[in-house]
């Protein structure tokens, strides 16, 4: 009897042991039980519904890629990218270059090449998501949170992302010159992840720190990261000289209050169609359109703008460096941009949902924020162009459904920025509030 109740302990035991804690704890420990083999199906058919996407036609601005490589043809890769007077950097006309190359070696046509670079960009930071999580669940997610933006839109923001997610992923390994390389890298592909810089700066900075060190360890230490970025930095400047800063300044100096993004500049517009459609136009059947302002129109968005992003950043810079708060802060540096700011585009929530799906790697508690998120961006581009590129009317019993969006957007980014207020506390100037675990204490 006595060896009877042991046996049926230990069953119990093992029960128990072999039930996941929670639904997350399930997506990381399946792959190594036998179920595990039928969790390759989700990344497969994410794979097939991008490539299902393969001959969509795109946005209008798929005719922009071929403008430009047209003048690459024409002009040059360097030549091409002066006379094209783009708001990109540099690496994305050295990306369609690459483009026009396969297509002539291949004898088709320079737009079929560059969906197909989309798809395989797609698929290249879906493997490498998975290089350093091993979680083939969340890949799949990742994968389909971009695909409505890369094969069937065809915006170019796959080009970065690969580097982008490899380069954070490399600094949480305490692989720092690495890290910053290829995070250099994917700011000269599009120039949306310096919106993101100073965060990884400070980290890359603070992480092993010694406060009692000199200048020369100070300088000793900050060289090598100096070093990776001028690495990228240097031969583009050499190659393709002003061009890089009269491009870095157009893509900081749009007009648009709001370029179809879902934001508070989108909010104004509408209000400035409302009340002053004499100067600005009035809505179309209820349907909102972009327009471009000057002068005191642009304040309030960019004070906003500057003083949430600085005071995140500041926060940031006040708690202990871990790669958690860097993917936090930076995606809350970043929906501040998105949020505030003029001249934000409808694909700009492209690098949040790469961020997001690293946080929810890193926090299983943060992912339906993640797929909050995820939703926000891909909601962003279907309520603008749909699935294949051409526009959209959202407008359903006279009220256009961008409104109602607009300000779901603005809800997300306020309760993200409350919650992480609640978890790490908030210093700043005159207002101080505890964290939750101060305050329990």
């Amino acid at each position: 009897m006595k060896r009877d109740a042991e046996g049926e302990l230990q069953f119990a035991f093992k029960f128990r042991q072999s039930i996941p804690d929670s639904s997350s704890d399930l997506m990381t420990n399946s792959m190594g039980s036998g179920s595990g083999r039928s969790l390759i199906l989700p990344p497969l058919l994410a794979s097939l519904v991008a490539a299902s996407f393969l001959f969509s036609p795109g946005t209008t601005d798929v005719g922009l890629w071929q403008t430009w490589m047209r003048e690459i043809s024409t002009y040059g890769l360097i030549g091409g990218f002066g006379h094209s007077g783009t708001d990109y950097p540099p690496l994305a006309f050295v990306l369609l270059a690459a483009v026009i190359r396969s297509a002539g070696m291949l004898g088709t046509s320079e737009w079929l090449i560059l969906k197909w670079s989309l798809l395989l960009f797609l698929y290249a930071t879906s493997v490498c998501f998975y290089w350093f999580t091993r979680n083939l669940i969340l890949t799949a997610a990742l994968e389909l949170s971009l695909t409505l933006n890369s094969v069937a839109l065809g915006y170019l923001d796959i080009y970065f992302a690969p580097f982008l997610i490899a380069g954070l992923f490399y600094l949480q390994r305490q692989k720092l010159n690495r890290g910053v390389l290829l995070f250099a890298i994917s700011c000269f592909i599009k120039w949306q992840p310096l919106i993101i810089a100073p965060f990884v700066a400070l980290h890359v900075l603070r992480i092993g720190r010694d406060k009692h060190a000199g200048f020369k360890q100070f300088l000793g230490r900050t060289l090598p990261f100096l070093i990776a970025a001028i690495a990228v930095v240097a031969p583009l400047i050499v190659m393709f000289g002003g061009a890089i800063i009269h491009s870095l300044y157009l893509a900081m100096n749009h007009d648009w209050l709001s370029a179809f993004a879902l934001n508070v500049g989108w909010l104004h517009t509408w209000l400035l169609h409302l009340l002053r459609p004499d100067k600005y136009g009035a809505l179309v059947n209820g349907m909102i359109d972009s327009l471009k302002t000057k002068g005191y129109a642009q304040w309030p968005e960019k004070i906003l703008f500057y003083t949430s992003y600085a005071s995140i950043l500041v926060l940031f810079a006040r708690r202990s460096p871990t790669f958690e708060r860097l993917v936090v802060y930076s995606i809350l540096g970043y929906l501040s941009y998105f949020i505030f700011n003029i001249g934000v585009h409808e694909n700009h929530l492209f690098l949040v949902c790469c961020l997001a799906w690293i946080l929810a790697f890193l926090e299983r508690g943060q992912l339906v924020r993640c797929i909050n998120l995820t939703i926000m961006a891909n909601a962003n581009l279907f309520l603008v162009y749909g699935a294949f590129g051409e526009r959209l009317n959202p407008v359903i019993a006279g009220i256009d459904l961008t409104l109602l969006f607009a300000i779901a957007n603005i809800c997300l980014f306020a309760g993200f920025v409350i919650h992480t207020v609640r978890t790490d506390g908030f210093d700043l100037w005159f207002v101080n509030i505890q964290s939750r675990t101060a305050v329990e204490r």
